[in-house]
This record gives structure tokens, sequence and C-alpha cells, in this order.
């Protein structure tokens, strides 16, 4: 009997030690999270993924049990923030927002990037969709999109297109030159301040996110001619779509979601995906962000990790077609 108890304890202490990564992982992740978690945003504060993720903070933090810190990294068009995560300890406790353009779009065009979306990062879940709302100044006498188009002809370079990023920036180029129309790009550090050079008369028009556009729009300071989604915009239900104007298959669906460094441990990617997908489904955060202009569409880490994917695919094909060679 003390043989065979012996040979028992020598059993467990080896495969102990053969799988140490195991226990340790799920050791880390019964304890997750005991510490406040950092969430970067790799944009300025003001725009859409700010929006987004304050809107979902209090919830988040209610369900896990600790502190949230918010850290905005708003330089390069969202490479610098998201290169800041894809180094950070992978241990949960460092996330990063994803959007087409920090992810798709700029390490398409930028180079030298440190970092690979694919391979870099373990997606938790996606987050919203929405609606890009192309608008104008006041001041512009159109009153839909091919009264501006029109005007745009007719005074080439003379009306300037504001871009908070590089996801805006492409998509206007992608269209006016469908468009056939030639307008000045003016640049800026976030959709925020985009919408506010708008508001400002900087520049006289903006392709923007909902959630700083729709209250700008409500309050008649600028003016909404149409959204870039197939369907129209739920917040704007009288505004047509891109494709109702005589632009035919041009549509782009916006989207934030939300990764990790590679090699986080699946206990605790499920775990955060699990809350993620509580707070997207169930209480007020929902029907705040419906309100903003944001849809929730929560994902399985493994259904973000191919929409990621088919994304980097689809705008660097488009880049390459367009023969978009630079961001500013």
């Amino acid at each position: 009997m003390v043989k065979t108890l012996r040979g028992f304890v020598v059993t467990l202490t080896v495969a102990a030690a053969i799988t140490p990564g195991i226990s340790g992982a799920a050791d880390t992740a019964s304890r997750y999270p005991d510490r406040p978690i950092r969430v970067i945003v790799p944009f300025p504060p003001g725009g859409g993924t700010d929006i987004v993720t304050r809107t979902i903070q209090p919830a988040l933090q209610q369900r896990l049990g600790q502190q949230i810190i918010i850290d905005n990294r708003g330089s390069a068009q969202g490479i610098t923030g998201t290169g800041i995560a894809a180094t950070a300890v992978p241990d949960g406790y460092t996330l990063v927002i994803a959007e087409i353009g920090a992810t798709a779009l700029a390490p398409a065009l930028t180079p030298n990037v440190t970092f690979d979306v694919v391979k870099d990062f373990a997606p938790i879940t996606k987050l919203i969709e929405q609606p890009y709302i192309l608008s104008v100044h006041p001041s512009v006498p159109a009153k839909s999109l091919g009264e501006f188009i029109k005007l745009a002809e007719a005074k080439v370079g003379g009306y300037n297109y504001g871009s908070g990023n590089v996801t805006s920036h492409v998509m206007q180029e992608v269209f006016y030159r469908t468009a056939r129309v030639t307008l000045t790009h003016i640049p800026y550090k976030g959709s925020g301040p985009s919408v506010t050079a708008l508001v400002g008369n900087e520049v006289q028009t903006i392709f923007s996110g909902p959630g700083a556009a729709i209250p700008q729009i409500k309050a008649g300071r600028i003016r909404a001619l149409a959204v870039t989604t197939i369907k129209r915009a739920r917040e704007l239900p009288d505004l047509p779509t891109l494709d109702e104007s005589g632009y035919k298959g041009f549509e782009v669906s916006g989207w934030y979601g939300i990764m990790a460094p590679a090699k986080t441990p699946a206990p605790v990617v499920a775990r955060l995906n699990q809350d993620i997908v509580a707070v997207l489904t169930s209480g007020e955060t929902p029907k705040q962000l419906m309100t903003r202009g944001y849809d929730p569409a929560p994902t399985t880490p493994e259904a973000f990790a191919k929409y990621l994917r088919s994304e980097v695919a689809r705008w660097t094909r488009a880049i390459k077609q367009y023969g978009i060679k630079t961001i500013e």
C-alpha cells in the first residue's frame, strides 16, 4: 500500500513538472483580475473609440470588480497605441481598442510598423458596428449629396475635407475619386477634432462616425447628406445612403473591437469575452450605445479573429487598387 501511494505521489509530481504552463495559466485565470486593467484607446479623447470605451467602462468595472483605466494614446493614426499594446505583458492587464484604421489601413500604408495585427494580438470580441456620416458645414449651399458633388465639380480644390483618422482619410479618397471631384485634404488627430473643425468651418465636409457627429447634426451646427452603410442609420432615418444617392454598391461599415497581447492566457481571454459580451447585451449599456448611433456587435474570440483577418485582407486590396500611397 505504501509503495502504491509513493508511486502515485511521484506520478503527480512528474505531471506537475511537465505541465507548469497549464497549471500556472489556470491559477492566473482563477485570480483574474486582482488589480486595475488598462485599456489603451489609440486615439485622442472625444472620438468614437473613446466614446464607446467610456460608455462600456462603468458596467465592465462592476462585472470585473476592478477599475478600468482608459489610456488615450492618440498618435500616428493609432499605430503608437496599438504598438504599445502589442509589446505589453500578456497577462490581461493591458488591452487595446481595435478599429479599421489602426489595425488594417495604417499598417498597410506605413513603413516599418513594428506589429502584425494577426500574429501579435489575442482578439477578445468585436464591440460595435457603425455607419460613417458624410456631413458639410451649413455655409455650403447643398441640401443633398448630388448638389454638393456639383458644387465641388465647379470649384476644383476649393473645398477642404477633414479626416480624423486613416479610415476617414482613405474612405474619402476612394469616394471622391469615384465621384471624380477634387477636394483639399486637411488631417486632424482624431474624429473629435475633425468634427470640431467642421463646426468651425476650417473644413467644409467630413466623413465621421456617429458618436461625434450626431450631437452636432441635431444641434444644426453641421448638415448631414448621406451615410456609408447600405441600410439607413437608426438615429437618422431620413438620411439617404450613398447607395441611394447614386453611388451603387459603395458601402463602408465601421467597427470597433478589443484585443489583448498575443499569448494572453486563454482562460483570461474567455473571462474578458464573457463579461464584455454581457455588458454589450444587457443592462443600460446597449441602450446608451444605440442612442449614440452605435450598434452592439459582440462575437466570440474566434469569430473576431476571423473577421480581423478578412478586414486586413480587404483593405490591403483596396489600398493597392486605388493606388493610395501615404497617410497624413
